[in-house]
């Protein structure tokens, strides 16, 4: 049994779901894979439970003047905020100080929006929100303080609700937590419907009648938990298949007496209260049981093998974004979650080490996947690639680019296009649009020169299609000089030998000057990767000259996709992904869309948000390759079309 692992999972319809971590700590969100997010809970009745937890102050006149809603048994003024409202001119506009409007509204630090509901406590009704009340059927409510580092599941799971009942008693929290904002937490008493979502999926309410969850206290032992369970020993050790030992925090499966065993969900352990949240080093396997009909071979079993670096006190920004990858591949495996068959994921820290990696591939659990994901580090992926030859394991690598184990390693599956295929391809798809343009190659003394394999290639193939070509040197600025050479009732298609913004702005003004200052031309740009990055003046200067560029992936961050991922996952970590390129959260999401399908049809074709997979295994290579290249074109009037090569 693994030592530092936490599992989880949840039945839904006819898929599972499992995910295994090695071990959270304040950095690595709590992974609440089994949470659904409601978009049809009452904002305004969660809003006024929030309220309830906020001390009253005195309240200027203008804020009373305000009219009164009473939601949930509990009196507020309210306002609507109109457009082009400051925060500035409201609170002098209410008379009170933009930390009381804060101190009841946490989201206006972030700024006022057209649209916004504020809302502030009537005195005198506000009392129950700051103490723990238990009312005569059992129902608590109580107030929560935000803490740095807490998420949305973590402090549901705390309080043993759902993640949707927290969001349906505190809205607010969609935008994200934010450090000293107060939680309204009601907790159901026995015989009370939790409410807040009708499709819960980690309360005992949701649970299959048979069996529920059970979070181990200090000091209990296998004996107190059945006695208090009025079942057997030997029944609660047949749930949990595989505990030895209990710790602190960890959730047991307990069969209902006298109910056949199903399978169950469980709700994954919240970071204990120690200085730095970090769980102790005896933290145990969580176990679940197999639905009777569940035929383990056909479970779509996914193990990540990441540097997370768990052992690290201050983690780097490559251990964030490996963890951030993981993030978006649970929300994959959640989009999921209902295609028919189980889905199992577990991560394991590599710690950065290859001894460390070695250590895990002795583990026998490590051989029931049937895909491994490989860190980018050439040892280990050659250790793990090894690993998947001998148990017929997949090993998946989007993290070096530049390996080619796939050439000899049938397991092995590149998940970027190689280079010389890259450059190939481009060059075909670019070849094929030059019908009515004439390609101009433009190099510039003291430019990077950098794609100078990539033009070589290309002039080879464009004197292979016997099209005809131009070449233009420049010194410095491109001026109307550098192109007298070239007719001005003519198509050209521009293509630098340089990728450097630096090199790019010299050129593009020079451009677009000369094609406006010659109506009959026409001029189209044709360029590399790193272009996808630029933005400002050179992003809209490409736009303008209607600029095509070659890239493995890409993404538009105003794609409706995009935003709605961008959205889900800000709402199950209370944090946005990295603006970085690639931006792993999206990585991890595609990745895991792919191999999901891919291990029911392994022929599977995936179009993603950033990247896309469609692999290939060529006549010179045993293993396989991501043959998808994108044409990003960026159009006139700031249009971006994305083209599946």
């Amino acid at each position: 049994m693994l030592s530092k692992h936490v599992a989880g999972s949840f039945l839904t319809g006819k898929a599972e779901v499992t995910y295994t971590i090695l071990r959270i700590i304040k950095f690595f969100v709590s992974l609440c894979i089994n949470c659904r997010y409601s978009m049809k809970l009452s904002r305004l009745s969660a809003l006024a439970a929030l309220m309830t937890g906020i001390s009253i102050f005195s309240l200027d006149a203008a804020v009373k003047d305000l009219p009164i809603k009473t939601i949930n048994g509990h009196s507020y003024y309210y306002y609507d905020v109109p457009s082009k409202e400051t925060v500035y001119s409201l609170c002098h506009k209410l008379g009170i100080s933009k930390e009381e409007m804060i101190r009841c509204n946490p989201a206006v630090a972030d700024g006022l929006k057209a649209g916004m509901t504020l809302f502030f406590p009537v005195d005198g009704d506000n009392t129950e929100g700051n103490a723990d009340v238990t009312k005569q059927d059992g129902t608590r409510i109580l107030t929560h303080q935000v803490e740095k580092g807490e998420t949305i599941y973590g402090i549901a799971t705390k309080y043993g609700i759902s993640t949707e009942s927290l969001i349906s008693q505190n809205p607010i929290v969609r935008e994200g937590l934010k450090s000293g904002q107060s939680l309204t937490i009601t907790i159901p008493g026995s015989g009370v419907k939790e409410t807040g979502a009708e499709n819960t999926n980690n309360t005992a309410a949701s649970q299959p009648s048979g069996i529920t969850g059970y979070i181990v206290k200090k000091k209990e032992t296998f004996y107190s938990i059945a006695n208090a369970h009025g079942i057997s020993v030997a029944q609660l050790e047949a749930a949990n298949p595989g505990v030895n030992t209990l710790k602190v925090g960890q959730v047991l499966n307990i069969p209902v007496a006298g109910q056949p065993q199903v399978a169950t969900e469980t709700a994954q352990q919240e970071p204990n209260s120690t200085a730095d949240n970090r769980p102790d080093d005896s933290t145990a396997t969580t176990t679940i049981t197999e639905p009777a009909d569940t035929v383990q071979s056909q479970t779509l079993s996914i193990a990540v093998v990441l540097p997370f670096m768990l052992n690290e006190e201050n983690p780097s920004k490559s251990a964030l974004r490996y963890t951030e990858f993981y993030k978006g591949l649970l929300l994959a495996a959640d989009s999921l979650r209902n295609n028919g068959t189980p889905i199992h994921i577990s991560a394991y820290d590599t710690e950065g080490s290859t001894s460390k990696v070695k250590d895990l591939l002795a583990l026998p659990e490590l051989k029931e996947n049937r895909i491994i994901i490989a860190p980018d580090n050439t040892a280990q992926l050659a250790a793990l690639g090894e690993f998947g030859r001998q148990n017929g394991i997949k090993i998946f690598n989007t993290f070096i680019v530049k390996d080619e184990s796939y050439l000899t390693n049938p397991m092995m599956m590149q998940g970027n296009l190689p280079s010389s295929q890259m450059y190939k391809k481009a060059i075909d798809a670019l070849t094929s649009r030059l019908a009515y343009s004439t390609p101009v190659i433009l190099h510039q003394n003291g430019g990077a020169n950098d794609k100078a394999d990539f033009i070589t290639e290309l002039k080879e193939n464009l004197n292979a299609n016997g099209i005809a070509y131009r070449e233009l040197t420049i010194d410095a600025k491109l001026s109307q000089s550098d192109l007298k050479a070239l007719s001005t009732d003519a198509s050209y298609t521009f293509i630098p030998t340089s990728s450097r913004q630096s090199d790019l702005n010299k050129l593009l003004p020079g451009l677009i000057e000369w094609r406006d200052e010659n109506p009959a031309v026409t001029v189209k740009l044709f360029g590399y990767p790193e272009w996808t990055t630029f933005r400002g003046e050179t992003l809209s200067n490409m736009h303008n000259l209607n600029t095509i560029v070659y890239s493995r992936f890409y993404t538009d961050d105003e794609n409706f996709r995009a935003k709605g991922l961008e959205n889900k996952f800000k709402q199950w970590y209370g944090a946005g992904m990295e603006m970085a390129v690639p931006r792993q959260g999206l990585l991890g999401f595609d990745t895991g869309m792919f191999l999901i399908k891919y291990l029911k049809y392994p022929a599977a074709r995936y179009d993603g948000i950033q990247n896309g997979y469609t692999f290939i295994s060529p006549d010179d290579a045993e293993g396989y390759y991501n043959d998808v290249l994108y044409f990003v074109n960026f159009r006139p009037a700031d249009v971006i079309e994305k083209i599946n090569l």
